[in-house]
């Protein structure tokens, strides 16, 4: 268990996944994570199953300051030997939208990638369409690499481009910034 001052990563649940299964399945959420149809329960089931028990997966469910669970954030595909993984993250609780937990999710997440796990890269693709997943990855320390012009099919069909964003551990501590 990891704790900052507004959220709490610690072991995701079974108990959680249903939870998750709904927020995912929000079509406003789904198109902001590149979630293409409804998750059934039987598929959910599988994805959860294969996700907490991967060796390369390290995931995390995030608590708010009340104990309230409003997300999950994940090392996904660790690859031992060049020491990166991509993380991916939804904050699905909508009344924890806009308040900083999310950047300190990912902040707490690249403690435990560089520190325990020795990682020395982690990166992330986010839908060009979802400005505040960008902002909170910048504000965690993660710097824009790239842009991969219409690499996603869009819900209406148009072509999204995607923005990859990295963090080096050379990178050192991402500054704390307070919102105005």
């Amino acid at each position: 268990m990891q704790a900052g001052a507004r959220v709490v990563l610690r072991p995701f649940e079974r108990t959680d996944a249903e939870r998750y299964r709904q927020w995912v399945n929000d079509p406003e959420i789904g198109a902001l994570i590149d979630r293409g149809q409804p998750v059934g329960v039987e598929e959910h089931a599988r994805w959860y199953d294969a996700l907490v028990s991967a060796e390369t997966n390290r995931t995390f469910a995030i608590d708010d300051e009340a104990g309230r669970f409003i997300g999950l954030v994940w090392l996904y595909d660790i690859h031992p030997r060049h020491r990166r993984a991509e993380v991916r993250i939804v904050i699905g609780e909508r009344t924890a939208w806009r308040g900083g937990r999310g950047t300190e999710a990912l902040r707490l997440v690249a403690e435990a990638a560089f520190g325990a796990l020795g990682l020395e890269k982690l990166w992330a693709d986010v839908l060009s369409t979802n400005p505040r997943a960008i902002a909170a990855f910048e504000s965690a320390g993660f710097v824009r690499e790239g842009l991969l012009r219409g690499d996603r099919l869009g819900a209406g069909g148009e072509r999204v481009d995607v923005v990859r964003l990295g963090r080096l551990r050379s990178d050192g501590q991402a500054p704390m910034r307070t919102r105005p």
